[in-house]
């Protein structure tokens, strides 16, 4: 929309420079085009500059998920799960109960 308004704005100041003798057609064809030159720069510049204000909230966003502290922690002396030794580790789940949350009505 900046841009869209620049080209208009410069576009009108040439025209009217035109009709006071004081530029000719050539120089609003001149204009133009420099400006859809500058555009397509502009925009990629503009796309990196979103690209990498998205990644530094995804960053930050990162580091509160690794500060978060776990609700369940490891019990002193627990056993380590190595289900690849030769013995492997045993475990028995008892009493165990789930469901789905079932929202209010």
């Amino acid at each position: 929309a900046i841009f869209s308004a620049g080209l208009t704005a410069i576009m009108y100041l040439t025209c009217e420079k035109i009709l006071i003798g004081e530029a000719s057609i050539g120089d609003l064809v001149l204009v133009n085009g420099l400006l859809f030159q500058l555009s397509i720069p502009l925009n990629f510049i503009g796309s990196v500059y979103r690209e990498v204000k998205q990644c530094f909230i995804d960053m930050e966003a990162m580091y509160k998920l690794r500060d978060t502290k776990p609700r369940l922690v490891e019990r002193e002396g627990a056993l380590d799960y190595e289900p690849t030794s030769d013995g492997g580790t045993n475990m028995t789940f008892s009493n165990i109960e789930f469901a789905y949350p079932v929202p209010e009505a």
